[in-house]
């Protein structure tokens, strides 16, 4: 059975990829995650006849999103790890008056040339890289000078869920935050920034809450987690599942409440007078 917090990793090979589909159309769907996609795209100062980088495409949605702010002249290059999500991507896209590329690539080796975009964007997709820092520096070096790098990244360790069995919640909690590559991400985004030589910089914490254990569980992964964590024999099975029944209790009683923190990170690339003169490729 898949786990979101490893599993986003190798989704092709995952072997139930539309338990993640499914996962992301909900969150698409959700009130308060539009929210804050609108906040990055506001963030990269877009005008029509712009060419934008879309690392981590997943199925397509927030890239037709971009679409509406470049017009028929602008371009919308979207990345992707997996095929499988790009093929998703490319068949909302005909509708489209924009130009679409696709690209199979990871976001730590960008197949593009230097100051190749007006700006570039990340969603949620850093936390499941092993080496962020590289992506957000690819990122840096394929937009042009002026052009705005946002990434909008959770930091698990600020997961918080409301219980009264401590020591169970914080070992829940603890496993889903270190099964992700990158688990703590959003806190490094400010320093990953200032690496990648990036000006005008700010973070931005978002907080999402969610009131429902049946919505909480879809997003991420508590019972799943449970089970996970019941494997592994580092809690005892009495105790997972008394934390269970309690939660679910709570839910019942309308007094269910989980939330986290995510950081929306901006900065913008330094202006340079001779267009010539390119950053040099990371390896």
């Amino acid at each position: 059975m898949t786990y979101f917090a490893s599993d986003f990793q190798d989704l092709d090979n995952s072997g139930n990829i539309e338990n993640f589909i499914r996962c992301l159309e909900l969150q698409q769907s959700l009130d308060l995650y539009r929210y804050y996609k609108q906040k990055t795209f506001e963030k990269m100062q877009l005008k029509p006849g712009d060419s934008v980088l879309e690392v981590g495409c997943g199925t397509g949605n927030d890239a037709l999103l971009l679409a509406n702010y470049l017009g028929e002249m602008g371009k919308v290059t979207a990345v992707d790890r997996s095929q499988f999500m790009l093929n998703q991507a490319k068949e909302r896209e005909k509708n489209s008056t924009t130009k679409f590329e696709f690209v199979l690539a990871n976001a730590e080796q960008l197949p593009f040339p230097d100051a190749n975009f007006t700006a570039a964007r990340v969603d949620r997709t850093l936390q499941h890289i092993a080496q962020p820092q590289k992506a957000i520096a690819e990122m840096a070096r394929v937009v042009q000078s002026n052009g705005w790098v946002v990434a909008f990244e959770p930091d698990w360790e600020t997961l918080v869920i409301d219980s009264d069995q401590r020591s169970v919640t914080r070992a829940l909690a603890n496993f889903w935050c270190d099964n992700f590559p990158s688990g703590w991400v959003g806190r490094y985004l400010f320093k990953y920034f200032r690496q990648a030589g990036l000006t005008d910089i700010t973070v931005e914490p978002i907080t999402i809450c969610l009131t429902e254990f049946e919505l909480a569980d879809k997003i991420l992964d508590l019972s799943r987690t449970v089970e996970k964590i019941s494997e592994q024999g580092k809690i005892s099975q009495s105790d997972l599942t008394a934390w269970l029944k309690a939660i679910n209790q709570s839910d019942q009683a309308g007094q269910f409440f989980c939330a986290f923190t995510a950081l929306l990170g901006s900065g913008r690339k330094r202006y340079k007078e001779n267009s010539n003169i390119t950053n040099r490729h990371l390896n």
